[in-house]
């Protein structure tokens, strides 16, 4: 009986640890970044296997000649989409991309709850009052300084 118990163990560890490690393969496989045969095209195609629209943020890190460049395409994902164009992006003329070197993507889980902040809870009075009074006062004073500015580009 033990030697059968250990033998589900050592099963159930090994299937637990594949699970953890195709974890980050199944993100890498919600949005890809596709390089044209032209070398100056790069495509974003996503997939949403939730039952909701899933914003999505994807950073193509692609090389090129002389360093690197990064493409960023941000769009919502339709529920269920398979394939779905996120965004196409076409090199400057005279630049070219010579890969895709790598991907950062956030497209996180529509019905999963929000990430915690890093704000300490304590401090939080959740009334709101005071975020808009400290909005409206930055308002005013970059509508001071613009306002100031304006000023002294008419006096030149």
């Amino acid at each position: 009986m033990a030697a059968r118990e250990g033998a589900f163990m050592k099963t159930w560890i090994g299937a637990a640890a594949g699970l953890l490690a195709a974890c980050p393969a199944f993100a890498a496989d919600i949005a890809v970044c596709t390089l044209g045969a032209d070398k100056k095209t790069v495509t974003v195609t996503a997939r949403n296997p939730y039952s909701q629209v899933m914003a999505c943020e994807v950073n193509c890190n692609m090389a090129i000649p002389d360093g690197l460049a990064t493409v960023v395409c941000v769009k919502p994902v339709p529920a269920g989409a398979k394939d779905f164009v996120m965004c196409t992006h076409v090199a400057t003329e005279g630049h070219s991309y010579t890969r895709v070197k790598d991907a950062d993507v956030n497209c996180p889980d529509p019905a999963a709850p929000p990430a915690a902040s890093k704000a300490d809870p304590a401090k939080d009075d959740d009334d709101g009052d005071d975020d808009d009074a400290k909005a409206d006062a930055m308002m005013k004073k970059m509508l001071k300084q613009g306002q100031d500015f304006l000023d002294r580009q008419k006096q030149k």
